[in-house]
């Protein structure tokens, strides 16, 4: 991995596959680590280039007790894009990745997006006030105040190693070996609080339904059927982006919440296929430095 220091004074751990012309920088979710979709990038093949990064406090990025807003993370992966002289390029997003995609498209809008792929995030996690009864189960909020605070406690608290072991176990198919949940498990348990506590209050807070429709990219919004995030919430997702595709994994694509890692094969098929099949002329296909992109 190589890295660089954003505006603020924090290391950013990121590492680049490959040298397509395709090129696809990925956005982990809350606790998750660029480590995460080694399995998948590789089954790409040669036509991409690939940016995984570690958040601020995550992974083997540096650690700095600021920043810890959805808004200070999509700035993040604005100097990212910057540091890698990319002018577009396809993103991903897992998971609060998504939020973080939403909240670079509200303040920055589109212009150096090729399209996105959407990996199981709802627009709405809690029950916003403004959120009317009948929509919640739609949009996917499922968590009232009182039960948002206690789950932040709960992470910060005293018992944080069993209630964040549990939170892992609630967004993975039964089918998982013991070997991959111990990994997936260590790389959470990277994020150290009270930042991460911080960090996750203000992600399932926010209300990103305004936002959709102003996602004027191609995108792919994909979701699990066995997932802890209802996919009638993806349903929702790719109905109020224009023109979006959707994809819900069954549970033997490895349809929870890290199909990426659980099942590559058929995820790596998917997005290949969707980005594959993303018209883009010369105007508005990726440019990079070379020096900067080949970095390791």
């Amino acid at each position: 991995m190589t890295d660089f220091t954003t505006r603020d004074g924090c290391r950013i751990s990121y590492q680049v596959h490959g040298n397509g012309p395709k090129t696809l920088v990925i956005a982990p979710g809350w606790s998750q680590t660029a480590a995460q979709f080694d399995r998948m990038i590789p089954l790409l093949g040669p036509d991409y280039t690939v940016v995984a990064y570690d958040h601020r406090n995550h992974g083997e990025s540096g650690r700095l007790d600021q920043g810890a807003r959805i808004a200070s993370l999509a700035m993040d992966l604005r100097e990212l894009l910057d540091e890698l002289s990319l002018a577009k390029a396809h993103l991903m997003g897992h998971s609060m990745g998504c939020s973080i995609i939403w909240s670079f498209i509200d303040q920055f809008g589109t212009d150096r997006i090729s399209s996105v792929v959407w990996i199981d995030q709802p627009t709405v996690c809690a029950l916003v006030p403004w959120l009317e009864p009948e929509d919640a189960s739609q949009v996917g909020a499922i968590v009232d105040f009182p039960g948002a605070a206690a789950f932040v406690q709960g992470v910060n608290g005293p018992d944080q190693a069993q209630v964040r072991a549990d939170f892992l176990t609630s967004m993975l198919t039964k089918d998982i070996s013991s070997e991959d949940y111990e990994f997936l498990l260590a790389e959470n348990m990277k994020l150290e609080m009270p930042f991460g506590a911080r960090l996750l209050l203000d992600h399932v807070m926010q209300d990103w339904r305004d936002v959709l429709p102003r996602v004027d990219v191609p995108s792919l919004v994909t979701g699990g059927e066995v997932s802890h995030v209802m996919p009638s919430s993806q349903e929702f997702n790719a109905a109020q982006i224009p023109g979006a595709k959707l994809h819900v994994f069954t549970r033997a694509e490895g349809g929870a919440h890290f199909p990426f890692y659980e099942k590559p094969g058929p995820f790596a098929a998917t997005i290949k296929e969707f980005i594959d099949g993303v018209d883009a002329d010369s105007s508005d296909a990726e440019t990079k430095a070379p020096a900067a992109v080949n970095a390791r």
